[in-house]
């Protein structure tokens, strides 16, 4: 599949496309926002889902490579804090 065939698709088949055929890679919370990062075949795909709604609001083929960086300091981010716990062997 290509990113020009996902995009001539309704709302209703990409959800069906991402379920079936995409892997999640990784997610981040920003604001009210859950932004999930998909991969399909050889392109990305941005879901965007609003907590205070609990609706989808944005699927999106990323053409913007920079905004993967958000989802790699996203995490990051959160693998420092999952180090900064102390373990004592006592």
């Amino acid at each position: 599949m290509t990113k020009e065939e996902f995009n001539k698709m309704s709302l209703a088949e990409q959800g069906m496309v991402i379920i079936t055929e995409g892997k999640h890679l990784t997610q981040i919370k920003k604001g009210d926002n859950l932004n999930n990062l998909y991969t399909i075949d050889d392109f990305f795909i941005e879901i965007i889902y609003s907590i205070s709604t609990n609706e989808i609001t944005t699927i999106e083929v990323l053409t913007d490579m920079s905004k993967i960086d958000q989802y790699i300091e996203g995490n990051q981010k959160n693998q420092k804090n999952k180090v900064k716990g102390t373990v004592s062997l006592n």
